[in-house]
């Protein structure tokens, strides 16, 4: 493969379903060529759509320098999130990829973890707003389905759960944010195991304060095994708690 080097940008498309520019991964690229150059070619198909490098591109166009770049005609596509090894693909950026590509779901996804966020004043990740949407367990077989455009949402248990963490939130006892991703995967499993977060499962939670600061020292002991604890809260792990809710 032959590297060539240009000053007429416009020759380049960006792929659909490409993440946007980030600002910071930018702004540290800009720094890097003022200070040795720009190192590494950008990489495009046949059609001119870069595959990899949309960063050293625009920090070529803002620095007005020549950049260079390499054809590969057997590239496809689809395969960007693996040729970009720079800054790994997260769940979001397949979310938004498969949602420009016409996947409904994802779309879905995006809009409700976008209300999501906003309402909890980007307490809730819009990352972990996709996997408490997805239909299976946790980050990693959200991911797994993502790339294999098989991700599918439940919305009716995401929301009962969006609903019992909105409950935690308003909870003056807990001392930390309840929207992370250790919640979502227990209340996810909570609510498969039990049948469901109706309103007694969620008031036995918020009473007895399943989930407080992992900070704390341990005083007390589980009802269910006996192991320290960090208040007199009535068990100790989810399957102890599993097993008190039934």
């Amino acid at each position: 493969m032959q590297i060539k080097t240009t000053n007429t940008y416009s020759i380049f498309n960006k792929v659909i379903g490409n993440r946007d520019l980030d600002k910071n991964n930018l702004q540290r690229i800009k720094a890097s060529i003022n200070e040795i150059g720009l190192q590494m070619p950008i990489l495009v198909n046949k059609n001119n759509s870069i595959v990899d490098g949309q960063h050293r591109l625009q920090a070529a166009k803002e620095l007005n320098i020549p950049v260079s770049y390499i054809i590969s005609k057997d590239t496809a596509e689809d395969n960007i999130d693996q040729l970009q090894i720079s800054k790994k693909w997260t769940a979001l950026d397949f979310c938004n990829k498969n949602a420009l590509k016409g996947d409904e779901d994802c779309k879905r996804a995006l809009s409700i973890a976008n209300k999501w966020y906003v309402e909890t004043n980007n307490k809730f990740s819009k990352i972990n707003a996709i996997t408490l949407m997805h239909e299976g367990g946790g980050i990693g077989s959200t991911m797994v389905n993502l790339r294999k455009n098989t991700y599918k949402i439940n919305v009716n248990k995401a929301n009962r759960i969006y609903e019992c963490l909105t409950i935690l939130n308003y909870n003056n006892s807990i001392k930390f944010n309840p929207y992370t991703a250790l919640t979502v995967r227990a209340l996810k499993r909570i609510d498969t195991v039990v049948g469901g977060l109706m309103f007694p499962i969620i008031e036995k939670i918020t009473k007895k304060h399943y989930f407080l600061n992992p900070h704390e020292q341990p005083e007390y002991e589980c009802g269910m095994c006996g192991k320290p604890m960090h208040e007199d809260k009535g068990v100790c792990s989810y399957a102890c708690f599993e097993a008190d809710l039934r």
